[in-house]
């Protein structure tokens, strides 16, 4: 039997991702993302496959940086894209604002990434075009290839003393105080936000000259010029108090900046836009209730013609809304929850089309345009990501992977052009790879029979032992219909007996678990444990009903799905009813704080990076909008904050409980974490609390994702699972180890 994975096979792993088609669909430029062991970090760069899959792919950019986004000039010769790479030294005949890595100080201690731009036809180094002390967000081709639209954050002179000030890099060198006014104070990932906006520029090609295109008390992302050369599209919330609602709308603007237009109404959270063809048409994602996170988001298409002139963009804030919403009432009147709901309305309705209300199904990813009437689009089913075909006549479907192939899954950023379509397609034992078909197959009965495979990035795998999923379906409690999948230990069989459960909850809650390799997955059921992932109540994939049962009240029946789901591996004679184990990251940690205060039926379980007490979390987490749709605000509902949040169990825990958080996370800040463990300190049950220094919400570097996998995995084999006999290539010290 081939030998399983280990944990040091995870520097071993490669993931392609981003593919963009070149204008004539004879290449495909990608990201690859590997890591490091001594550096203990994660590298991007860039690579080139053919679409006809005659060469193998071959490698742009090297080095330890992050190249992403790459992004094809309209005639193809050059490739532009995003890093993170050290500047350019000479810049003395650049005509911009840009100057030397030596004389930029000012901007945050990390580097920053900025825009570059390969040949593709004379080769060489690429070319440095921006050199912006906050970075370089989104951009964009003009359809002449001569230009490129950017968006970056624009502090004034006052932000940028400010800025200095905090970073520690004034005149003094001492970091100064935090002054805050706004309401999302805090963002994961991004720390304490300021008033900071980003706006549009235009940089030209050759010159590398910058001009400013937007400006004002508004953010302004996503730019997108149109192919005939008119407008520049973008989105932006322009409320007046961005921080308290999801309005976001499409707004257009044309190059010079002299004129501009509003194209959605104020009654949309717009997202992946993208332009038609013919210049007449923009798609975009949306959901109906822009501050409902439980509802499907759509694919919409809404015609400019339908766009409404804007006399001063700058200017234009507060507009277009009965009022701008955010302030609770003191003294609400019937229900509290609706009360809270203090969003703007809009004025009036945007006129777009609704490509995908028949399907009941969630847009995942980008929208690309085959032609000007359809459309492609990565749409979440049933624990399982495809691509949908979307036409403006209304005829929209699922064409990828065929309806019969349930293991196998999407990435979920398909690109098309030049008639030519390329997309991720993963596989829980193979990981994933890049597959390009003509965009005429997917009128075929199976599209993937016309695929061509261009990427192996992970030979190494066919010398391991992989895990073999199952997708069972089951009854909770209440007679629902509920699906999971099983990851089985390599050479698994019944016969010869049970294996002890390690069940694995999903974060979200709207997510989903797919057929996906997973690193994490494939380590523990090589190790031999049977891995649950339940798609409980609340998975977005499943439908706008099965998603919306949980609003407002999280717990009761994900936890009973997934102790239903624990139930049908033990009937259907998989799981060791004696050695079940749970796990689960941020919504999964919170569902695993559930589960030890509702069930006994569990010897250990792990809680990472998971919340406790909803009432403590509300204004030092970054989900005050999140939970004020949900529940209102705690001052107001504190019964039903109590009631939704773990912590009403407390007296009931029993299971040895491992805690896991991040340092500096602000989606499920450590103070939970801390309250929980103190609790179960107590009151006497066994826990631990391991805190990652300096780490935010998602696990940033190989060597923690690997240790945490080590410390989960020996907190269960303390309580009756099995040993971790690879110990060695565990990366941190652990002084409870035995």
């Amino acid at each position: 039997m081939s030998e399983r994975i280990r944990l040091d096979d995870l520097y071993r792993l490669l993931t392609p991702s981003q593919p963009r088609v070149s204008p004539d669909g004879r290449w495909v430029a990608y990201v690859v993302q590997g890591f490091r062991k001594k550096e203990n970090d994660r590298y991007q760069n860039l690579w080139l496959a053919c679409t006809g899959g005659s060469t193998k792919p071959h490698r742009l950019t090297r080095g330890t940086t992050k190249d992403s986004a790459p992004a094809w000039s309209p005639d193809g010769r050059y490739l532009a894209f995003v890093s993170t790479r050290p500047h350019e030294i000479e810049v003395s005949t650049i005509l911009t604002e840009a100057k030397p890595e030596t004389e930029h100080k000012k901007g945050p201690d990390k580097p920053q990434a900025q825009l570059w731009v390969l040949d593709m036809h004379r080769g060489g180094e690429p070319r440095q075009l921006t050199w912006r002390d906050e970075g370089v967000t989104d951009f964009d081709w003009s359809p002449c290839g001569t230009r490129l639209v950017f968006s970056s954050r624009d502090p004034g002179k006052a932000h940028q003393r400010y800025l200095e000030s905090i970073r520690g890099k004034d005149s003094e060198g001492e970091k100064g105080p935090l002054v805050i006014e706004r309401v999302q104070h805090k963002f994961d990932g991004s720390g304490y936000l300021d008033d900071v906006h980003t706006h549009l520029f235009i940089v030209e090609l050759e010159s590398r000259r910058v001009s400013q295109l937007t400006a004002g008390s508004c953010d302004e992302g996503s730019p997108r010029w149109s192919p005939d050369g008119s407008w520049i599209a973008f989105l932006s919330n322009r409320t007046g108090d961005a921080d308290n609602n999801r309005r976001v709308d499409i707004w257009m603007v044309s190059p010079c900046g002299k004129e501009a237009r509003r194209l959605t109404a104020g009654d949309v959270n717009a997202g992946s836009l993208c332009w038609s063809p013919d210049s007449k048409n923009v798609a975009f994602v949306s959901p109906l209730e822009p501050e409902n996170a439980y509802v499907l988001r759509h694919l919409m298409v809404v015609s400019i013609a339908k766009a409404e002139p804007v006399d001063d963009l700058a200017g234009w804030v507060g507009r277009g809304w009965s009022s701008v919403g955010g302030v609770v009432p003191d003294h609400p009147a019937g229900d509290v929850v609706a009360s809270a709901r203090a969003y703007p309305s809009a004025l009036g309705s945007t006129l777009a089309r609704v490509l995908t209300a028949g399907l009941d199904r969630p847009v995942v990813g980008q929208p690309w345009w085959v032609n000007a009437g359809e459309l492609v689009a990565p749409v979440g089913d049933r624990g399982q990501t495809r691509l949908a075909l979307a036409r403006l006549d209304g005829d929209t479907r699922l064409v990828l992977p065929a309806a019969g192939d349930r293991m196998c899954s999407l990435a979920r950023d398909a690109h098309a052009a030049g008639n030519m379509l390329v997309v991720g397609l993963g596989r829980p034992s193979t990981g994933t790879d890049l597959y390009a078909l003509p965009l005429a197959a997917l009128e075929e009965a199976d599209p993937e029979e016309h695929a061509t495979r261009l990427t192996d990035h992970n030979p190494w795998l066919e010398s391991r032992a992989t895990a073999g999923y199952e997708r069972i379906t089951f009854a909770n409690s209440e007679g629902g219909e509920v699906e999971a999948l099983v990851a089985l230990p390599p050479g698994f069989d019944p016969a010869q007996g049970v294996s002890p459960v390690l069940v694995y909850i999903h974060g979200g809650p709207m997510t989903y678990d797919g057929p996906d390799f997973r690193f994490d997955v494939q380590y523990w059921a090589g190790q031999g444990y049977l891995v649950l992932m339940v798609n409980y109540r609340g998975s977005i994939s499943y439908g706008e009903g099965f998603c919306q049962m949980i609003r407002g009240d999280w717990g009761p029946r994900e936890h009973d799905d997934v102790m239903s789901g624990v139930q049908a591996v033990i009937e259907r004679g998989w799981g060791d009813p004696e050695r079940l184990y749970c796990t689960g990251f941020s919504q999964g940690g919170i569902m695993t704080n559930w589960a030890v205060g509702h069930t006994d039926r569990f010897r250990a379980a792990a809680s990472e990076h998971g919340m406790w007490d909803y009432v403590a979390a509300y204004g030092t987490d970054d989900c005050h909008l999140w939970w004020q749709d949900d529940m209102g605000v705690p001052w107001q509902n504190p019964e039903q904050y109590r009631r939704a949040s773990p912590a009403s169990a407390v007296e009931s825990i029993r299971t040895p409980l491992l805690i896991t958080a991040g340092e500096l996370d602000w989606r499920c800040p450590l103070s939970q974490s801390e309250q929980l463990y103190l609790a179960l300190k107590k009151r006497g049950v066994p826990t631990r609390l391991v805190i990652y220094q300096g780490e935010r919400h998602a696990i940033s570097t190989p060597r923690r994702a690997l240790d945490r996998i080590c410390r989960i995995s020996r907190w269960f084999a303390d309580y009756g699972g099995l040993p971790l006999d690879d110990s060695s290539a565990a990366p941190y010290p652990d002084p409870y180890a035995p």
